[in-house]
């Protein structure tokens, strides 16, 4: 997937949570934007552990770009 594909995701304001389908038929749910970097051939996803409310990451997922087969907007995360 191009890169500006994902960072229109990411600028979109107001910000909607979306989830990254990558070809391996994992995913990943980015809820803050500030959570994920974008580079030319990888995205850089920081993730939180289930049971962690924090502003921080607990551990890096690096997905390439080439591997990501589409954008899901979490539209029940907004409506709640």
């Amino acid at each position: 997937m191009a890169p500006e594909s994902i960072r229109a995701m990411l600028k979109r304001r107001p910000f909607i949570p979306f989830r990254i389908h990558v070809s391996d038929q994992v995913s990943y749910d980015v809820t803050n934007p500030e959570m994920c970097v974008i580079g030319g051939a990888v995205t850089f996803i920081g993730m939180n552990r289930a049971d962690s409310a924090s502003e921080f990451f607990d551990e890096p997922v690096i997905v390439a770009n080439r591997h990501i087969t589409r954008l899901e907007p979490l539209v029940d995360e907004v409506a709640t």
